[in-house]
């Protein structure tokens, strides 16, 4: 029997979460007899559904472990962490975090210098363009794994090194498929019909971190809420949906109320089979939410928000440039308005553009096949 440990961390946002569920998920698929661990900071671990036979919980990073001295938590963190080690005894770590994350990275290093296991790094890059800067940045850290995969396509990474290194596996894009099972579903529980011209507006997890910088993506919801009225005007028969995610600060919420015929959700499970019903999305510009847009083939304003670097404003700009999103740079109600009234003249040139898009394949079952066989 193979003993898997996953090891996640979020704060702001649930890629790492995500990725890590579609990845047992797969592993399930390959193998019944597999046991799964999740060691993880995400508040609802389970919220993708749960793959993992159990789970730890660690603290996470907020405002107020940045604003002091986080050196305590990290050590109760790095206690779970490695009596987990001890208690599962797992025959592979795959890990998934900010790799630029000493508070994450730290109870990891320590367990695995206390508990010798065979390792791997689920690598989202910060920004492709500084990929070799990161690797000279990060070598120390990514010499505790025996393997680092990238979940990307090849064209995005075709102009760099890394291909030429054996340690290094370009897997292609984690995402979910579109259950069509759960298309009606959907269609029933937002009352989604033809006569309506539907946007779905989606936070990710919704959260922020002042003191770290991170942009809060509070602002789409207020600068949309502002243009709304004009919006109504330009089209009679819009309905909107606003997922604001788990991690969106409640104190936030009575904004929200505003206008009663907007359906605001925490979290939608069928978030995928939702966009794919709607006529526009409008979002950050996150890993997790732009494979998604893409398997759903639905056009999309893309509001890149800043997180220590600027992958989100890097990927939104790949993604204009393939002619499926719009993109708002910037804090402005006008331009906003203006983008999303261009896509909307301009939606059906914008899903044509899907169809030149190159199809993905995913990488969750290549990623499963790995972990594997490195058990």
């Amino acid at each position: 029997m193979k003993k898997i440990l996953f090891y996640t961390s979020n704060g702001i946002s649930l890629g790492h979460l995500q990725r890590s569920c579609q990845i047992s998920k797969a592993i399930r698929i390959k193998d019944r007899k597999a046991k799964i661990t999740l060691i993880t900071s995400s508040l609802k671990p389970s919220i993708f559904g749960k793959f993992f036979d159990h789970c730890v919980q660690t603290i996470p990073l907020s405002d107020k472990l940045v604003q002091e001295p986080f050196q305590e938590a990290r050590l109760e963190n790095t206690d779970v962490v490695l009596s987990a080690f001890e208690h599962f005894k797992p025959d592979l770590v795959v890990a998934d975090f900010l790799l630029g994350s000493h508070f994450t990275f730290y109870p990891l290093k320590y367990a695995l210098d206390n508990s010798p296991t065979k390792s791997i790094f689920i690598w989202r890059l910060g920004e492709i363009k500084n990929l070799a800067d990161d690797l000279e940045k990060e070598k120390n850290k990514l010499g505790y794994f025996k393997k680092i995969i990238l979940p990307y396509d090849k064209a995005e990474l075709k102009n760099t090194l890394i291909l030429k290194d054996s340690k290094f596996e370009i897997s292609g894009p984690v995402f979910r498929e579109i259950d069509k099972n759960k298309i009606s579903f959907c269609r029933e529980k937002y009352r989604i019909s033809s006569k309506y011209f539907l946007i779905t507006i989606t936070l990710g997890g919704g959260g922020e971190l002042k003191v770290g910088k991170c942009e809060s993506p509070s602002k789409i919801v207020e600068n949309f809420l502002k243009i709304y009225p004009q919006l109504k005007k330009l089209i009679p028969n819009l309905k909107v949906v606003i997922s604001i995610g788990p991690y969106y600060n409640k104190k936030n919420m009575s904004k929200l109320n505003v206008f009663g015929e907007i359906k605001v959700v925490e979290f939608e499970e069928n978030f995928l089979e939702l966009i794919h019903l709607s006529n526009l999305v409008i979002s950050p510009a996150g890993y997790n939410t732009c494979q998604e847009i893409i398997q759903a083939g639905t056009p999309a304003v893309l509001v890149p928000l800043w997180r220590k670097n600027k992958e989100q404003f890097e990927r939104a700009q790949y993604l204009k440039k393939k002619g499926i999103v719009n993109v708002l740079q910037g804090n402005s109600p006008a331009r906003f308005l203006k983008l999303i009234t261009d896509s909307y003249n301009n939606l059906e040139e914008m899903k044509v553009n899907f169809k030149k898009f190159p199809e993905l394949n995913a990488g969750n079952q290549d990623i499963a096949k790995i972990i594997l066989n490195l058990c």
